[in-house]
C-alpha cells in the first residue's frame, strides 16, 4: 500500500487473458513493485484466464510472489526443443528451424499447462466425435500444487482476490470472490478454461468455460471491490491499474497468421480505451452524489429510497491507469510459449511499466 501525501492508496489490479501474452503482465507486475518499493501489496487483484492464474501466484504463492511468477513464466510454462542446428548452421538462415519448431510446439502440449488427448494421437479422425476439447489440463492443477498455498489465496483482509467464469449451461458470468467463498484450484482453473481448447470445469453440479469468453478484462470486478474497502474514509486514493494484452490498434496484417491474431486481439481486447469517457462520467456522477448528499437534510424520506441509496455508494477512483496501450506491448501469438518469446514479453512488459510510471508519477 502506497502513500500519496498523507492519504493512502488502494489499488487495484485488473489481469486480462491471453495465453502466452500473460509473461508480459509478469514483466508489467514486476516493475509496478519495484516502483512502489518494499511492502507493496495491492488491495485488490482480478484477474481472468491466465490473468487468473497470474493473480493466484500474485496473491497465494509459496514464497515470494515475483520469485514465483519469475520461475512459472521462465520455467513451468516455456516449451523448449533441443537444438537442431549447431550455431554455425543457425546463422545461416532468415529464421532458424528451432525457432520456428519451438513457436508452435505447445500445440502437442505444454508440462506446464495441458496435454494432448491421446486420441487426437492415434485416431484423429474419430477423437473430435467423442471429445469436447483438445487438451486435459491436470499438468496446470499440478504447477499449481507446485506454486500456490490455498490458505494465502483466502485472505481477503489482505488482499481481495476475484475471478470469473462462464457458466456453460446458463450462459451467465460467475464471480468467484475471496471474500465470499473459498477458493480453490478449481476456481482458478475455471477461469482459464478456454473452450475447444481446454475442457469444461466443474464445481459443484456447475460446469464453466473460460470468464474471457464474456469479458476479458475484469476491471468492472476490481473497481467495483475496491469502491467496497474503507468506503468512508475520507483519507483513502483509489486507483486501478489495467494491463492489456490485446491492442485496440494495429499495423494491418500481411499474412494470414497475423490476420489470425489481429482478429483474436481485437475480440479479447478489454477495449479500456472505449470506456475513458464513461469513466469520467462516472467520477463527475460520484462527485455529484456527494454534493446531494451533503445538502439533503439527514431526516429526508429520500435517503431510505433503495436507488439513491444504491447511487450514493459509489466510490470515486482517482486514477485508471492502463499499461501496455504503449511501448513494445504484448506482442504475438497467444499460444507461442517458446523460451524467446516468453523472455522477450517480460521484458517488454517491465520497459514498457517502467516507461509509463516515469511520464505518470505517483
Amino acid at each position: 500500500m502506497a502513500k500519496a501525501g498523507n492519504r493512502r492508496i488502494l489499488t487495484a489490479l485488473s489481469l486480462q487473458g491471453g495465453g502466452a501474452l500473460g509473461a508480459y503482465e509478469y514483466g508489467a507486475v514486476k516493475a509496478l513493485y519495484e516502483k512502489r518499493g518494499k511492502g507493496f501489496r495491492p488491495r485488490v487483484v482480478a484477474g481472468v484466464s491466465i490473468g487468473a492464474i497470474n493473480a493466484a501466484l500474485l496473491v497465494g504463492a509459496k514464497g515470494d510472489p515475483l520469485t514465483a511468477l519469475d520461475r512459472l513464466w521462465r520455467e513451468r510454462l516455456c516449451v523448449s526443443w533441443p537444438s537442431l542446428f549447431d550455431s554455425s548452421w543457425t546463422g545461416l538462415f532468415p529464421w532458424s528451424a528451432n525457432n520456428l519448431i519451438e513457436r508452435n510446439l505447445s500445440f502437442l502440449g505444454n508440462a506446464g499447462m495441458y496435454q494432448l488427448r491421446p486420441e487426437f494421437f492415434f485416431m484423429p479422425a474419430f477423437a473430435w466425435l467423442h471429445n469436447s476439447s483438445l487438451y486435459d489440463t491436470s499438468f496446470l492443477r499440478e504447477t499449481l500444487l507446485d506454486f500456490v498455498d490455498p490458505e494465502k489465496l483466502n485472505r481477503p483482509e489482505e488482499t481481495r482476490l476475484i475471478m470469473t467464469a462462464v457458466n456453460v449451461k446458463t450462459g451467465q458470468l460467475s464471480r468467484f470472490d475471496n471474500s465470499r467463498m473459498k477458493l480453490t484450484f478449481d476456481h482458478i482453473i475455471a477461469s482459464g478454461s478456454f473452450p475447444v481448447t481446454f475442457p469444461m470445469t466443474q464445481i459443484g453440479e456447475d460446469f464453466f468455460w473460460d470468464g474471457g469468453v464474456f469479458m476479458n478484462m475484469p476491471v468492472g470486478e476490481a473497481v467495483n471491490a475496491l469502491e467496497q474497502i474503507e468506503a468512508d474514509n475520507p483519507d483513502i486514493e483509489r486507483e486501478v491499474i489495467v494491463i492489456e494484452l490485446h491492442r485496440m490498434q494495429a499495423d494491418l496484417p500481411k499474412t494470414i497468421p497475423e490476420a489470425a491474431e489481429r482478429f483474436y486481439n481485437l475480440i479479447f481486447s478489454g477495449k479500456f480505451s472505449l470506456d475513458r469517457k464513461l469513466y469520467d462520467r462516472y467520477d463527475s456522477f460520484v462527485d455529484l452524489m456527494r454534493e446531494i448528499d451533503r445538502t439533503i437534510p439527514a431526516d429526508s424520506p429520500i435517503r431510505n429510497h433503495r436507488g439513491y441509496k444504491m447511487m450514493t455508494r459509489h466510490r470515486k477512483m482517482d486514477r485508471a491507469m492502463v499499461i501496455g496501450e504503449e511501448g513494445t506491448g504484448a506482442t504475438g501469438s497467444g499460444g507461442d510459449f517458446s523460451r524467446s518469446a516468453l523472455n522477450r514479453r517480460i521484458e517488454a512488459g517491465y520497459r514498457d511499466a517502467m516507461a509509463f510510471f516515469k511520464r505518470n508519477p505517483l
